[in-house]
């Protein structure tokens, strides 16, 4: 025998009809029997949103930018000249790059929700990446 046919015939099993029930069909004829003896059916609870697929390169990009923010910060913290003195604001280039990061450090849907907030167009076909740069091209 072939690998192939090994592995079928050891998972194929004889089919028993009377095994298996159809609990959807016994849920709607208690339901229609309750209804019809004047019961009160409540609704079901809708079921939970999807939260989509989990891209492991941006969780990955993500924990290591977020690893990496508190020592930057600390880093420029702590190398002033004077450490007394108020430091100047940056300049707007700076502060678009530290939106773009921390834009970065978001998830693609949280990206997307933000993205169809600000009424980006063609979001629905954009990687985590054109998300980020086309939501720091609209705040700049």
């Amino acid at each position: 025998m072939k690998m192939a046919e090994q592995l079928i015939s050891s998972l194929s099993m004889d089919w028993d009809p009377e095994t298996f029930r159809d609990t959807f069909q016994e849920k709607v004829a208690a339901l229609i029997d309750a209804k019809k003896a004047g019961e009160t059916v409540e609704k079901a609870e809708p079921p939970a949103e999807a939260t989509g697929a989990v891209d492991l390169m941006e969780a990955l990009r993500a924990s290591v930018d977020q690893a990496r923010s508190p020592k930057d910060t600390r880093e420029k913290a702590t190398t002033s000249k004077a450490g007394s003195r108020k430091k100047k604001a940056a300049p707007a280039k700076k502060r678009i790059t530290s939106k773009a990061t921390s834009l970065q450090s978001l998830t693609k849907a949280e990206l997307y929700k933000k993205a169809a907030a600000a009424h980006v167009p063609g979001r629905s076909g954009m990687t985590h990446d054109q998300l980020a740069a086309a939501l720091t091209d609209r705040t700049a």
